[in-house]
């Protein structure tokens, strides 16, 4: 620790003497992007700790460098989000890191996580060099998910989990196949997302359809699921993110030339059987997923059939994607990925049989 550190304890210990002693005013500092438990243990350590508490809240600039970045919500989002959990915490625009700490000399304590206490460290040496007291430092642990692994906002963007830290992989992983139920057939007959009848934009006669459907063709963030839809879209150059096939439509072969005109020579395969999630296609969707997310477009094509792998995507795709797929005498279907979408296909799934 630097020499102007002045105390540096664990929250637990810190609460353990809360009765004995607490500080004027703390604060903390980060991006508080879709606020979730490991954010309120921090907000709660703050509370319990602090006569009155400022939370710093990212801004600007202070956002753009983490990953999945479209998907960050809104900075008053944010901030109502902190407001909402506790409406006594005093809210600063974090446009460094500094915040606060450098300006008001009522400042006496600072609460941060593991990821953040270097930046603590910067703060305080940066108040000794301005002739400012250090401020007490209090580490707050992570809260992990329901693997042991830190809840990050990152990880809740990337798709990989949600806010109260449970694994959207480790149900899909949990059986060998989930198996389709015959009550729950008619269920997800019903579209899981927009319906387009036709994905050519210049044809649509409402401007809200067309603003929605170039802004879920971003190719980069677009998963097709099925044949046609994935060679309808290449008929007007777009080539997703990723694409999972399986040489048929409506399980009947399709043409060569369709065929050829949707294959990637260096796609992955996986086996699949109709009605089913199969764990080996889910663990090739995963792999498939994080080499895209290195830049790379991918293809999965499925011996078997792919159409259940709609719901594996949507589990596993970050949010803001767009899984697209096609319904025979309804059209193209545009699954925007938001956290109640996955929500529901994760209470759909933990249905299936085994």
């Amino acid at each position: 620790m630097s020499s102007g550190s002045r105390i540096v304890c664990r929250v637990e210990d810190f609460i353990g003497i809360i009765s004995h002693m607490k500080f004027n005013h703390v604060v903390c500092g980060g991006t508080f992007d879709h606020l979730h438990i490991g954010h309120k243990k921090l907000l709660d350590a703050c509370i319990q700790g602090g006569t009155k508490v400022t939370v710093g809240v990212t801004v600007g600039a202070m956002t753009r460098h983490k990953r999945y970045d479209w998907s960050i919500e809104r900075y008053q989002k944010r901030v109502q989000n902190v407001i909402n959990y506790n409406s006594s915490i005093n809210i600063y625009s974090l446009t460094d890191i500094f915040g606060p700490t450098l300006s008001d000399s009522t400042i006496d304590a600072l609460f941060v996580t593991n990821d953040t206490i270097h930046g603590a460290k910067t703060i305080n040496d940066k108040r000794v060099q301005l002739g400012m007291k250090p401020l007490s430092i209090v580490v707050v642990p992570f809260v992990n998910d329901e693997n042991g692994e830190k809840i990050s906002s990152e990880r809740i963007r990337s798709g990989y989990i949600s806010r109260d830290g449970i694994c959207h992989q480790t149900l899909l992983l949990s059986k060998k196949r989930h198996i389709l139920p015959n009550f729950l057939r008619q269920e997800l007959r019903d579209p899981l997302g927009r319906i387009f009848p036709s994905l050519n934009a210049t044809t649509s006669k409402n401007p809200t359809n067309r603003y929605s459907l170039h802004t879920s063709l971003i190719s980069s963030r677009l998963i097709s699921v099925g044949d046609v839809i994935t060679y309808n879209l290449s008929k007007l150059n777009i080539y997703p993110f990723l694409s999972i096939i399986d040489g048929k439509s409506c399980r009947k072969a399709l043409s060569k030339s369709i065929i050829n005109a949707i294959s990637n020579k260096e796609r992955t395969k996986a086996p699949n059987e109709k009605g089913t999630i199969q764990i080996e296609s889910v663990t090739r969707l995963i792999e498939v997923l994080d080499l895209g997310h290195k830049g790379a477009t991918n293809q999965l094509f499925i011996e078997g059939e792919e159409d259940l792998l709609t719901l594996a995507a949507v589990l596993l795709a970050p949010l803001g994607f767009h899984v697209w797929y096609g319904q025979q005498g309804v059209g193209a279907i545009d699954i925007h990925v938001t956290e109640k979408k996955k929500e529901r296909v994760y209470n759909l799934i933990r249905r299936f049989s085994d």
